[in-house]
């Protein structure tokens, strides 16, 4: 493709969020603001990584419910033109991955994920005029919780044969060093 282009596919988005966290995690202890970076990226990796296993071959497991209608049916007869894709929500998606046995989570777990998504990623990223306090005791048991999903739903056999070694290699160091700074 060349110099001129970055290229991305769901893959290098886990990739890129991975080493987001890697990077910023150990600056969290001298700058807590970093806490948001770290929220963004542990919930945009386990998002990827759903993405990532859930995508098949035809995607249509990552839809929301109307878009993977209209798809299917715009398969099957291909009249008209494709129609527009809309992401299923991140609770839809987490919900797609336990019924697939991608994801086992006890209850705490993925309250825990849920939160980070709904309260915490949506807050920053939709951030209003206020001023917001949350309490960091958290915070590492919730990122390290997405962590480990991420782990296991890139090492299904749906998303590995995907990766090169040096993409593996890149996932498994960028986890582990973020853990690391948790410790």
């Amino acid at each position: 493709m060349g110099k001129q282009y970055i290229r991305f596919d769901e893959i290098e988005d886990v990739l890129t969020s991975v080493d987001l966290l890697a990077l910023v995690t150990p600056l969290v202890k001298s700058s807590p603001s970093q806490w948001k970076w770290i929220i963004i990226g542990a919930q945009n990796g386990l998002q990827g990584a759903m993405v990532s296993v859930l995508g098949g071959t035809s995607s249509v497991d990552v839809l929301d419910k109307k878009s993977r209608r209209l798809v299917l049916a715009w398969h099957e007869n291909r009249e008209g033109p494709y129609p527009k894709e809309r992401l299923a929500e991140f609770d839809v998606l987490l919900k797609r991955c336990h019924e697939a046995g991608l994801l086992k989570l006890k209850e705490a777990e993925e309250k825990d994920l849920l939160r980070l998504h709904n309260e915490f990623r949506n807050t920053f990223s939709h951030f209003m005029p206020m001023s917001w306090s949350i309490e960091k005791a958290g915070l590492p048991r919730i990122v390290c919780t997405a962590l480990d999903c991420i782990e296991k739903l890139m090492s299904s056999d749906k998303v590995r044969y995907k990766m090169s070694g040096n993409r593996t290699r890149r996932l498994f160091r960028g986890i582990e060093a973020a853990r690391g700074s948790f410790r």
